[in-house]
């Protein structure tokens, strides 16, 4: 994107909540490598009392004489659900005056909020003014606005060509046509061409001018719109560049991935699995669920899975993900009650044997079904998984890694968990989700396409968010970043003196140091196997292997938000294999951006650093009525745990 805003030329830019879906290590790259200034005004670093470093609190143009001052405003509400947003950043209400002849604000907010904030600051539409003067009033003149992907002008501009301006739009109810705001759609599809008529007030005032009228133009870009040959030319030089890091891995799988459609969507699969509880962590760290120790489960549909192949054993790719999750609606989180889920999962049930892709895909509980009762009638139960503790800092302990928590990377394929270990991982059932309306509420993570009521998912069609489509992420970036912590802790985790690395976040050698225990835990049990045998007599047992199966829980949940957060908070260049850094600065249009292989002093080489999965069926969507027939997830050759 980077290149193509510079080429864009924007005169100044507001960051949003998306700009903060690496980090914001990253998004200061991005903006040092950008050709015009940022803005934001009401956040503060309580590190230095300041606005945030790269970023200005005003703006201030001169354009036919007249001085613009720019404010950027972003609203409270969608912080909480930023899972990499700085602790150390902090709302703050805006209150400065600048010497300028109008102010505009650019904000990232909702409608809803846009309205209210017009109001408070009185950026008054000329009708309103004609009621109340607002020469004497401090505040803003209009609202530039995003956030929303809506195309939005209220009621009070003067005139717009192409847009109804009386239309209702939902959120919009309070605008009476008393304020100024413009919302000009997203992604590039919509445009606006707005054009100001000032008049001076009276001398001693504190606006020296305020807006007479406002007239605009929607602009829309459709199929066969003019375009910018030198922009075209750029957009096929970055595309032939991104097209050659598809090639690169960016993790390996020790079994296969197998994402046919003809079993992802009739039966629990290791793959589907594996996703899911990678999605289950993606915002564990925004303050709207940390506080609440995480999202309770995932449910998503077998559908968002695509590929309809197997992948691996070995190297998985960019691309490989990007087959495999290849829609772009976010990843949102939503409170539910008992009676939803039980709803939702008897709608995703309700078609089998058809190979609908609203089948299942769970993480954090346990269903049980039974194909032979008639739809509607099929779940006979759903449980909460128990994690024991809340600590993401286990000790190391005999842990078998459900659902394919990380392998360690330095671990052969023959180096597997020994004796005890090596049967299947056991799901030790918690809290039941009982089929009750209100009361207890659970922070499910899900899609958007699936809360907007599609696909016989009606149930979910209104449901509270709690991260929603404006805040989430797509499925893609979200694996992407879990796989880049991966290898960034699995790089740092073997170097023999982490310390000649300047690291940007403390917890990130906490991170580091579980990783290493980890590893060593399991270079241990794997020089200790011949000393070792299995006992014959398993009775006596089972308390071990319950307190053995929540270890490994609780470790794989500390393991997924470990290598999520660490993304948020250091720089990924080095570990990426998209080189970014060298396309933003326009080296990448004479030579092909190609997966680093430079070893950095005192580390390995790239390929080492690769995360290897080991995704397994857990059990924790059971068909009791095939359960005869099944096929045990692994064997004593063939143990899940490595």
């Amino acid at each position: 994107m980077v290149p193509v805003m510079n080429a864009i030329a924007p005169d100044i830019s507001l960051t949003g909540n998306h700009d903060f879906d690496f980090g914001y290590p990253h998004l200061q790259k991005l903006m040092e490598d950008t050709k015009f200034p940022w803005i934001l005004s009401n956040i503060i670093d309580t590190e230095t009392n300041r606005i945030p470093e790269a970023l200005h609190e005003t703006y201030v143009l001169e354009r036919s004489g007249i001085r613009i001052g720019f404010i950027g405003l972003v609203e409270k509400e969608w912080i909480s659900t930023v899972p990499t947003w700085p602790s150390h950043f902090k709302y703050r209400d805006m209150a400065e005056s600048t010497n300028v002849d109008i102010v505009i604000a650019l904000t990232h907010s909702r409608v809803p909020n846009d309205i209210k904030l017009a109001k408070a600051l009185h950026a008054l539409s000329p009708a309103a003014q004609a009621k109340q003067s607002i020469a004497d009033m401090h505040g803003v003149d209009i609202i530039f606005g995003g956030h929303d992907h809506l195309y939005y002008v209220s009621r009070g501009v003067t005139s717009w060509e192409d847009y109804d301006t009386t239309q209702p739009v939902l959120g919009a109810e309070a605008d009476e046509g008393d304020v100024l705001i413009v919302k000009s759609g997203t992604d590039f599809r919509d445009l606006s061409e707005c054009t100001l008529e000032l008049e001076d007030t009276p001398r001693g005032s504190v606006r020296k001018k305020v807006i007479r009228t406002i007239s605009g133009k929607h602009h829309e870009t459709r199929p066969g719109s003019k375009r910018s040959e030198r922009i075209a030319k750029l957009l096929e030089s970055l595309l032939s560049s991104v097209s050659a890091s598809l090639k690169a891995p960016i993790c390996k799988t020790a079994v296969e991935l197998d994402l046919r459609s003809s079993l992802i969507r009739v039966q629990e699969t290791a793959a589907a699995n594996w996703f899911a509880d990678v999605l289950r962590h993606a915002y564990d760290d925004a303050p709207c669920l940390r506080d609440h120790g995480g999202s309770d489960g995932v449910f998503v549909c077998a559908g968002t899975l695509r590929g309809d192949s197997i992948y691996g054993p070995g190297n998985v790719s960019l691309g490989d993900i990007l087959e495999i999750l290849p829609f772009e609606d976010p990843i949102i989180v939503l409170e539910l009650d008992g009676e939803t889920i039980w709803a939702a999962l008897e709608a995703s049930l309700e078609t089998w044997p058809a190979q609908e892709g609203r089948f299942p895909v769970i993480s954090g509980f346990r269903v049980s079904w039974d194909s032979r009762r008639p739809p509607g009638k099929r779940v006979l139960g759903i449980w909460l998984l128990q994690e024991p503790g809340s600590s993401t800092n286990p000790s190391p302990s005999p842990t078998p890694t459900p659902s394919g928590a990380a392998s360690p990377a330095s671990m052969s394929a023959s180096s597997s968990m020994t004796s005890l270990l090596q049967p299947a991982p056991v799901l030790i059932d918690g809290d039941p989700i009982l089929r009750v309306r209100g009361g207890r509420k659970y922070r499910i993570v899900s899609r958007e396409y699936m809360a907007s009521g599609h696909d016989g998912f009606e149930m979910l069609k209104g449901q509270k968010y709690l991260v929603d489509d404006e805040s989430g992420q797509m499925m893609s970036i979200i694996v992407r970043k879990y796989v880049l912590g991966c290898r960034f802790v699995n790089r740092l985790s073997r170097m023999i003196n982490v310390k000649q690395v300047q690291l940007l976040h403390a917890d990130t050698a906490g991170v580091v140091s579980r990783e290493r225990a980890r590893k060593e835990y399991y270079a241990r049990r794997s020089r200790s196997k011949s000393k070792e045998r299995r006992p014959r007599d398993n009775s006596g047992v089972g308390a071990l292997w319950k307190r053995v199966a929540g270890m490994a829980l609780r470790w794989s949940r500390g393991h997924y938000r470990d290598n999520l957060a660490v993304v948020g908070k250091e720089h990924m260049s080095e570990v990426d294999c998209f080189d970014g850094s060298t396309m933003r600065k326009g080296l990448g249009e004479e030579q092909e951006i190609k997966e680093k292989d430079e070893d950095t002093e005192g580390m390995i080489a790239d390929d080492e650093d690769l995360v290897t999965i080991n995704p397994v069926a857990d059990g924790r969507l059971k068909d009791e009525g095939r359960s005869e027939q099944a096929t045990p997830c692994c064997s004593r050759s063939n143990p899940c745990v490595r």
